[in-house]
């Protein structure tokens, strides 16, 4: 079996924040926060690859 990506998934209390300090960090957001049936997410990749996603209310 092999594994093409894993995303690791966070909930936070203040998504703005959690995007902004990745960002200060070296993240790049790939999918700004928006909307979702459960609740607002983001998605954001690390410096080094590896991709996340920050959900918040």
């Amino acid at each position: 079996m092999s594994v093409d990506s894993v995303v690791v998934r966070q909930r936070v209390a203040d998504l703005e924040l959690a995007v902004a300090k990745a960002g200060a960090g070296g993240a790049e957001v790939v999918v700004p926060v928006q909307p979702t049936p459960n609740g607002r997410r983001a998605v954001l990749r690390h410096p080094h690859g590896g991709v996340f996603e920050c959900v918040g209310p």
